[in-house]
């Protein structure tokens, strides 16, 4: 399983990491920000968050045009909205209807407010067709079972209609508390990653990743600070080593 930092990128997460999630109305504002992840090689993977969460609304054509300026494949997340299983399915409805992606380049994300809205909304999903990833997002994490019973909902679903067929891949949507909370996911090899800002949380208040009991306590910086370069590049080194099992 892999670690997506999602730090600046003035801090060089693709030499610590080859797994990365990148926000469309950044890669469009920001042309430095662009040029850093459209210039890595085709062997790092990519992911193109909408942004729904951060800008509250979704515009498929401004999505686009961000896959189109990094200019390399993607995998574009269609939009979704935090527990909100009937706007996320309209805005992933007009998504899919605007935009003509191969399957494994799309990731969709099913919400809703509570487990049954989640699996309802990612069965109506699964009934649209057209996207290969399944995001699990942080939020789920209050839900009982977490999202480690969401994952095991769709896969079971997705087998009862598909069989051992064309199997679907996973992507956890950040941290919501600890980094253990998300420890049942290394042992899927469906479950490609996890992101996070875990790493400059963390470097912050001088704490390793580990030691963090709730990430949501901590602010969290998105701007370059030259004061923690190596801490900040030693807590992504942290959470990349910790998911690939190395060292346990």
């Amino acid at each position: 399983m892999k670690f997506a930092p999602v730090i600046s990128q003035k801090y060089d997460p693709a030499s610590i990491s080859d797994y990365h999630l990148v926000l469309a109305h950044k890669i469009n504002q920001d042309d430095n920000y662009a040029e850093y992840y459209s210039s890595l090689p085709e062997s790092h993977t990519v992911i193109l968050d909408s942004g729904t969460v951060e800008l509250g609304y979704a515009d498929p054509i401004t999505i686009m045009a961000a896959k189109e300026k990094l200019n390399r494949k993607v995998i574009v997340v269609a939009p979704d909205f935090l527990l909100d299983a009937a706007k996320t399915l309209e805005g992933t409805y007009d998504f899919m209807d605007k935009t003509d992606l191969p399957d494994d380049e799309v990731m969709v994300v099913p919400q809703g407010n509570d487990w049954e809205e989640w699996v309802d909304c990612f069965k109506k999903m699964h009934a649209l067709g057209g996207f290969r990833y399944v995001g699990l997002p942080r939020v789920a994490e209050a839900f009982p079972g977490g999202r480690a019973w969401l994952h095991q909902q769709a896969v079971q679903y997705h087998r009862s209609k598909m069989g051992m067929n064309r199997r679907l891949y996973f992507h956890l949507l950040g941290i919501q508390h600890y980094l253990e909370e998300v420890e049942w996911a290394k042992h899927f090899t469906a479950i490609r990653g996890v992101d996070s800002s875990a790493p400059s949380k963390a470097a912050s208040v001088d704490k390793l990743c580990l030691a963090v009991d709730d990430f949501r306590k901590i602010v969290d910086d998105e701007k370059y600070n030259e004061g923690l370069e190596t801490r900040v590049r030693a807590r992504a080194e942290e959470c990349v080593d910790y998911f690939a099992f190395k060292g346990v």
